[in-house]
């Protein structure tokens, strides 16, 4: 019973992340214009800044959650949360809205990564694979319905509206947090590693911007990200105690499922953004767009599946699995045209969203459990970073295969296959998950 109603407080905790940085996109023309403000500037205050935030500081909130405790730490989390909301619905002034929302990121990289490390410590081995799939449903479920959730809320009640949303989900997420948890054993107490988050801050942001700026810039910034990177592995291999523990690298489990999740995040995110390009034309068919939503929601849907079935079934099957029907879907797409059925594309963007939803859950318990129990929030954070990176890979390719046209384009699907099928390389290379079935005989 402790393990479900945790489940359930941490889902909720961890939905308030997604659900903020796509809710709020279909309102920035309202705060635009209640602002007076030019859209390109409240984009990037509002939501690239909320998003950036979250971003930089995930992994030294999941070095913290680690030293502080998780069920604390969720509750700090939830208390800044709570503050930006607050803030970001009565703001008087935009700058106010940008704090609020800052707020809410630092809030939000403290909720994500102790979610995750709370459901390691509170639910037996055999039942992680299912809890771990059942956060990646809400997770994704959240980021689909927000753009759809904020328009209503937005033209039925006003854009202040999508601060107080968070509200309900954040009390009841805390109602739900049993009293008493299964504490978690301490990691060390010794100082901060307060170089190492400020390097890993600014090789991210380097990293974040030179996907945003165009050319020579954005080079200079990429090499500048990557230099602090190598200063980075430098400096943690010298402290006591690491903000990023790279010992977390030489774990086969733990390098294995993040490797999982980063590869196909890579495929995923682009792939979204690709699709309307090769098929939609400069006008996005109505029928092609509900092709694209149909991809997420049949992720979310197939999350807790695939988090059952490694239970019952090998975690290398299941993860493998997953990966290989990803794959075929994204083959499938590159023997389309660009005059295709809206009906054809969604078949193979389905295959595509359930590859990757059985995969999901699988292999975040798979990397997650790999570490020893007392960091399991910075190894979640570890991870959010990873699929991250791999998003912004992903992109990266997308932009040079778009400015090179349809040849480019065909090329970045065979790209996004191939790092698919290295899941399912990657999926078959994970050890073995306690199996509910075996332990129940």
């Amino acid at each position: 019973m402790i393990g479900r109603s945790v489940l359930l407080s941490a889902a909720l905790g961890a939905a308030l992340t997604p659900l903020n940085s796509t809710m709020v996109a279909v309102a920035l023309p309202a705060l635009g214009e209640h602002f007076a403000s030019p859209a390109a500037a409240v984009t990037v205050l509002v939501v690239s800044g909320y998003l950036i935030a979250t971003l930089v500081l995930a992994v030294p909130a999941g070095s913290i959650a680690d030293r502080i405790g998780y069920a604390g730490a969720l509750t700090w989390g939830r208390w800044m949360f709570g503050a930006g909301t607050v803030i970001g619905a009565m703001a008087p002034t935009l700058s106010a809205v940008v704090i609020g929302r800052l707020l809410m990121a630092a809030g939000g990289a403290l909720i994500n990564p102790t979610a995750f490390a709370l459901l390691r410590v509170s639910m037996p081995p055999e039942k992680r694979s299912r809890a771990f799939g059942t956060m990646g449903a809400v997770m994704a479920g959240a980021a689909a319905i927000g753009p759809g959730l904020g328009a209503w809320l937005t033209a039925s009640v006003g854009w202040r509206s999508l601060f107080l949303i968070n509200v309900p989900l954040l009390v009841g997420s805390w109602l739900l947090q049993p009293p008493a948890l299964v504490p978690a054993e301490r990691g060390t107490r010794t100082g901060f590693d307060w170089g190492g988050s400020m390097l890993i801050g600014a090789a991210l942001l380097c990293v974040t911007f030179a996907t945003r700026i165009s050319a020579p810039l954005s080079y200079v910034v990429a090499t500048s990200g990557a230099a602090l990177l190598v200063l980075l592995v430098l400096h943690e291999r010298r402290v006591e105690a690491p903000i990023l523990n790279l010992s977390f690298f030489t774990s086969r489990g733990f390098v294995a499922g993040a490797g999982v999740i980063a590869t196909q995040n890579l495929a995923m995110y682009s792939l979204l953004i690709q699709v309307p390009f090769l098929f939609g034309g400069a006008a996005i068919d109505s029928q092609l767009g509900l092709a694209i939503i149909a991809m997420t929601f049949t992720m979310a849907a197939a999350s807790p599946l695939g988090g059952w079935l490694g239970e019952w079934v090998d975690v290398r099957v299941v993860v493998a699995a997953g990966g290989v029907l990803a794959t075929a879907g994204v083959v499938g797409l590159t023997r389309l045209t660009s005059s295709a059925l809206p009906s054809e594309i969604g078949m193979r963007l389905l295959l595509v969203g359930l590859g990757l939803g059985l995969s999901t859950g699988p292999a975040n318990a798979s990397a997650i459990s790999a570490v020893p129990v007392h960091q399991s929030a910075m190894a979640s954070a570890t991870v959010s970073m990873l699929r991250y990176l791999g998003a912004i890979c992903g992109t990266v390719i997308l932009s040079l295969a778009l400015a090179a046209g349809p040849a480019g384009t065909q090329l970045a699907l065979w790209m996004f296959a191939a790092a698919l099928a290295a899941s399912v390389a990657l999926g078959l290379a994970l050890p073995p998950l306690p199996n509910a079935r075996e332990r129940g005989r």
